[in-house]
């Protein structure tokens, strides 16, 4: 039976603060709806994380991400640490800069249309990324987009792709290519290379399509690898990229996998779902697929 209780994480400060002006319009739609609802806005960097576990904890089966990729991320690995991620269902209303695991369902940041498309309640199972015991569901990457979306984290004044853009030109100016044993089910790599992103959506950085043919519920990783290349080649390709026509370029090359073994002597910049994370062995680590562990309203 459909449980008609919804749980609502809202990240105030997402979208450079964008959200937080919507809350206003995001309890009236809900109202309207009549939904039996809480709603609580996140305090601090992982807090989403915690607010899932426990809207679990009391019984909720909906719980609703209203912010970014980041927000997002949190609220699948609150829900994924929980134990009980098939018994619930994670709704999104994208409001954040970027937004890129949104564009793989075409969802849009107007309330009451994201509102109403809850209410539909159209149920899809969908593949989860891990590593370590973190959680991602659209994107990790390894190299200089992991080094742009550091650099994009700094840039206050831009959205989306504008600040992406703008991430990469900073981040050419100490452009280095990144030297790693890359295990995968289709064999090894050991050439140095400017980037590796793992998709299990199809666009990152706020529209890059670098994986446009992943899919999220196919048991697949979309591998981009781009071998070295230097800072002219980088801005010739970024086109391309852009709109996912790429991939016929001889330096990039198109892998599918379930794991990914990452062995290197040296820290690499990495990141995932618009997140920075942390790990306990940086030297070496694993990146795996979960095939059809969450269950998606979209």
């Amino acid at each position: 039976m459909r449980d008609k209780r919804w749980f609502f994480i809202v990240n105030s400060t997402a979208g450079r603060g964008k959200t937080g002006k919507k809350i206003s319009k995001l309890v009236t739609s809900i109202n309207e709806h009549k939904l039996d609802f809480e709603i609580e806005l996140t305090k601090a960097p992982q807090h989403a994380i915690q607010l899932a576990k426990d809207a679990i904890k009391k019984g909720f089966h909906n719980i609703i991400s209203v912010g970014g990729d980041g927000t997002l991320n949190e609220v699948v690995n609150g829900v994924m640490h929980s134990g009980k991620a098939d018994e619930v269902n994670v709704g999104i209303i994208p409001a954040g800069g970027g937004n890129d695991f949104a564009a793989n369902f075409k969802l849009t940041s107007n309330i009451d249309k994201g509102v109403d498309l809850l209410m539909k309640f159209n149920l899809r199972k969908i593949d989860v990324g891990k590593i370590e015991d973190k959680y991602f569901i659209n994107a990790l990457g390894i190299g200089f987009d992991a080094r742009v979306a550091i650099v994009s984290n700094k840039i206050k004044y831009l959205n989306g792709l504008p600040r992406y853009l703008l991430a990469v030109i900073k981040a050419l100016v100490s452009l280095k290519m990144v030297e790693a044993e890359i295990i995968m089910d289709t064999g090894k790599i050991n050439n140095p290379f400017l980037l590796l992103s793992i998709g299990n959506g199809l666009s990152t950085g706020g529209g890059f399509l670098l994986t446009p043919e992943a899919r999220v519920d196919d048991g697949l990783l979309d591998i981009c690898l781009i071998n070295k290349v230097n800072r002219r080649r980088v801005l010739s390709l970024l086109p391309a990229a852009i709109k996912g026509k790429h991939l016929k370029e001889p330096e990039v090359v198109i892998h599918q996998s379930r794991k990914i073994e990452v062995i290197t002597k040296n820290s690499l910049p990495i990141y995932y779902d618009g997140e920075l994370p942390i790990l306990k062995d940086p030297l070496h680590f694993t990146v795996e697929l979960l095939p059809k562990k969450l269950n998606l309203i979209c």
